[in-house]
């Protein structure tokens, strides 16, 4: 008979040594079987278990409040201070990646270099390609960069600052900025002969002189120096006066002529003379240019005036003293007497005769020139020779004045 041995909690059948084998399996396939129901009826009562209501705390369960603490929400996925995203290639988008890993530069504002606003924070990798435009001169030390200009860009590195100078002005020219006129140039500089170092001492002596007459007098300049000139020429340049220039050049005026130019002259050119040419107011003329040759240096022209008879004129001049020479003329402004529009004569300066109180009369200061109108017009040669009396010109002729001084 077999010997039964079995298991101590659930009393499996389990095989024993002296037993023959046959009733060993036998006795092992009743304890599977046993087995298998109560497994079976275990399963049953987990899954009713599992259908149960009941509840449990977060304590309940080691480490649960620790690891939700340190969890980030869905919601902070690709946001500042969140956690970076996959896209569909299971890769991070570049947008949520730093610039400065791409070496782009990425603009931060203006900055005013003058007060340091914005503070320009240290250079680090985190902000590599940062860069700020300024706008406010000024002199603050960035990474031992102190000389900063409106327009020009501070960039960061990762390491330090750096300066893209994107401004013309001029650091400095002997302690000028900026735009830099020539006049404040040459009086930073401060040259002085002294500094002409090739220059002769004499050199430095002539440039140095007060004026021209100072440098002619260090030369002692004297027409023998002139090698080019003729002994007459020599002569004529060192005459002491323009009257002795004149006797050198055999420049003597005429007997008539002189005495046409004289302030007692008082004759009357109603009737020319072969020996005082056909026309005594401009030979008068002639004599007076010869007499004063070189000495005119202002002249005087006046607008052209209307003709008044009987009338009178007050012409501001300008020249600062009386005129050494005056004339009256007349413009032609419509044909007449053989003269075209636009041409040009001189006026004697005296009336006709008493009686016809014809031509015009001049009387200069050091201020104005007073023009005197005939009252019954003037007198002038026609372009055919014969007297041509205008009884009014006003209409055919305008009056202008001209002085030398």
């Amino acid at each position: 008979m077999p010997v039964e041995n079995t298991t101590p909690n659930r009393g499996y059948q389990l095989p024993f040594g002296s037993n023959d084998l046959e009733d060993d399996v036998l006795r092992l396939i009743a304890a599977l079987s046993a087995i298998d129901v109560d497994v079976a009826g275990l399963l049953v009562s987990v899954a009713q278990r599992a259908m149960l209501v009941h509840s449990h705390v977060i304590a309940d369960t080691t480490g649960l409040q620790a690891a939700l603490d340190a969890k980030q929400d869905e919601s902070e996925k690709g946001n500042a201070n969140g956690y970076a995203s996959l896209g569909a290639d299971g890769k991070v988008p570049a947008a949520q990646l730093p610039a400065a890993l791409f070496g782009a530069m990425s603009y931060q504002g203006t900055w005013n270099a003058n007060t340091n606003t914005p503070t320009i924070p240290a250079a680090v990798p985190a902000n590599k390609g940062w860069y700020y435009k300024v706008s406010t001169a000024g002199v603050t030390n960035v990474s031992g960069i102190t000389d900063w200009g409106v327009g020009d860009w501070i960039v960061s590195n990762g390491t330090s600052w750096d300066k893209i100078d994107n401004t013309d002005q001029v650091s400095s020219v002997v302690g000028l900025q900026g735009a830099i006129t020539a006049a404040a140039l040459k009086t930073a500089l401060a040259i002085a002969v002294a500094d002409i170092t090739d220059a002769s001492a004499n050199g430095r002596s002539l440039i140095s002189a007060a004026n021209y007459a100072a440098m002619k007098t260090l030369l002692a300049v004297t027409a023998a120096d002139i090698t080019n000139a003729s002994a007459n020429g020599r002569s004529l340049i060192t005459a002491a006066d323009y009257a002795a220039m004149r006797t050198l050049l055999g420049l003597v005026i005429g007997t008539n002529v002189a005495a046409i130019a004289s302030p007692a002259f008082t004759g009357t050119p109603t009737a020319p003379t072969a020996a005082l040419g056909t026309n005594t107011t401009q030979l008068a003329t002639t004599a007076f240019v010869l007499a004063n040759a070189g000495v005119f240096t202002k002249s005087y022209e006046s607008a052209a005036q209307t003709w008044t008879n009987g009338g009178s004129l007050t012409l501001a001049h300008g020249l600062g003293v009386k005129p050494k020479m005056y004339h009256a003329y007349a413009a032609c402004i419509s044909a007449d007497g053989g003269y075209a529009v636009g041409d040009e004569i001189l006026i004697a300066t005296w009336a006709s005769d008493a009686a016809d109180g014809r031509g015009v009369n001049l009387r200069p200061d050091a201020t104005n020139i007073t023009v005197y109108m005939g009252a019954n017009g003037l007198v002038m040669v026609s372009s055919t020779g014969g007297y041509n009396y205008k009884s009014n010109p006003a209409s055919t002729w305008k009056l202008i004045i001209r002085a030398w001084a």
